[in-house]
């Protein structure tokens, strides 16, 4: 019965965890959070002054770069971070499975036979599908949060303007550099 259990190694085998893992995936949830810091104040869109920012462009671009792992983990750790330490403390929770779910989604997706990311197609496609799980995420928090469906239909233009800037990543995430020789 042993010989039918798969020996495949993946990165989230506890047992193929290495230091560098740890130290990449810290500095990547840290390089969200401050690019999530780096956020433009929208008063007219969002319930409470909502808030565009480049951090959905950077966990776009590791997951499709270095992986779903990597995505959903920087973004989720990062983004709540970010909300644990700012006025958005309430959204923290809603901000961490939010994220999670789309940095998967967008790894998930752009996983391709010549290497990560290197299909447009099926970047632009996870682009699409984990820009819907954040604008439709953040609307169904929001609505049970805020108790009100149209008070969270404000945030939804806000949502959008952050997947339109991390369009951006379709064009620039080649730049970035290979870990693979240090992993």
């Amino acid at each position: 019965m042993h010989q039918y259990v798969s020996r495949r190694r993946t990165f989230m085998n506890i047992k193929n965890i290495k230091p560098i893992h740890l130290i990449y995936g810290s500095l990547f949830s840290a390089i969200v959070f401050v690019f999530t810091y780096i956020g433009i104040q929208l008063p007219a869109f969002g319930a409470f002054g909502g808030l565009t920012h480049l951090g959905t462009l950077v966990m776009f671009l590791i997951s499709i770069k270095y992986g779903k792992y990597y995505g959903a983990l920087s973004g989720a750790i990062g983004m709540s971070l970010f909300d644990l330490l700012s006025p958005w403390s309430a959204w923290a929770i809603g901000t961490f499975i939010i994220r999670l779910i789309a940095g998967f989604l967008f790894g998930l997706i752009a996983q391709h036979k010549d290497g990560q990311g290197s299909s447009k197609v099926k970047n632009w496609i996870a682009l699409g599908l984990g820009g819907a799980v954040i604008v439709i995420g953040y609307f169904i928090f929001e609505a049970i949060f805020l108790s009100s469906g149209f008070a969270a239909l404000r945030s939804v233009p806000g949502n959008i303007l952050q997947i339109v800037i991390a369009s951006a990543g379709i064009f620039i995430y080649k730049s970035m550099p290979e870990l693979k020789k240090y992993i």
